[in-house]
């Protein structure tokens, strides 16, 4: 399994489009992630049609366990993000072969 990066994307992108150069591609990748974390961070839900939802919410806190010691820790209520896919890309990931 090979780990794609943000390099990775801005390469593909820059080829894709052949852009002028690669930090014009850059520039806009950057921008769309910085965009959808921006919007996060506000409050709002992010949806890109046919590919999923971004959207924040609210892991309650709870009681964890230390599993060295079996003592109990308190884990406080903190924001987290919630990606939902769309249904076409759950499509394709179901028929993808295992």
């Amino acid at each position: 399994m090979e780990i794609k990066t943000k390099s990775n994307i801005v390469d593909h992108l820059a080829e894709q489009l052949n852009a002028p150069s690669r930090a014009h591609a850059e520039r806009y990748v950057t921008g769309v992630f910085d965009y959808i974390r921006e919007q996060l961070v506000a409050g709002n839900t992010v949806q890109v049609p046919n590919w999923g939802k971004f959207e924040p919410a609210q892991q309650a806190g709870r009681d964890a366990r230390n599993p060295r010691t079996g003592e109990s820790v308190p884990v406080e209520a903190k924001w987290v993000v919630k990606f939902r896919p769309g249904t076409d890309f759950k499509r394709q990931m179901a028929a993808r072969p295992l």
